[in-house]
């Protein structure tokens, strides 16, 4: 009896690898969709991946649409574009209020004849299907304390890194 509950138990944690695998390979393609998306100049598709609730903080599809369109264009009427975006490894997915959750940290460089920035910064992802589909909050446009206040099903679990400021390298 002994011998088929390791066996048992030995499944059960291949299985849990296995499927956690799924979601950060689930999690990294989705980021990956939604940063090309802010790169082609997409917003439709870029806030499609914004969850829910951090459209309304942000004053609704339209308010959020206007607001991202307007700031890249100003951004590229001053010579700017977003030249990289690279994510991190997603920390382990926890299941919290039957909401997957996880960070995945985001690098987003932005190039102009001024000077590049370099963004750090943390989203979080969250699914509420089973890991089906994945959404994200930045924690660089929403603090965590606020984030919290309108999130309750964000599980405590959650390790969201503080934001660092930006790097900026002027040009010569």
């Amino acid at each position: 009896m002994k011998f088929y509950t390791t066996i048992f138990i030995g499944i059960f944690l291949l299985l849990s690898s296995v499927a956690s695998g799924q979601h950060v390979t689930t999690i990294k393609a989705a980021a990956i969709e939604m940063g090309n998306a802010l790169a082609q100049k997409n917003s439709k598709k870029f806030i499609d991946y914004q969850h829910p609730v951090m459209i309304e903080l942000a004053g609704g599809e339209d308010q959020l649409r206007t607001i991202s369109d307007s700031a890249l264009k100003v951004f590229e009427q001053l010579g700017g574009r977003v030249s990289k975006i690279n994510y991190g490894n997603p920390s382990e997915v926890v299941s919290h209020k039957k909401v997957l959750q996880s960070v995945i940290p985001q690098t987003l460089t932005l190039t102009s004849f001024i000077a590049d920035i370099e963004i750090a910064t943390s989203l979080i992802a969250i699914s509420e299907d089973g890991g089906k589909n994945w959404r994200f909050i930045d924690t660089n446009l929403f603090s965590v304390k606020e984030i919290k206040s309108v999130m309750p099903e964000l599980s405590p679990a959650l390790v969201i890194p503080k934001s660092t400021p930006p790097k900026i390298t002027i040009k010569q």
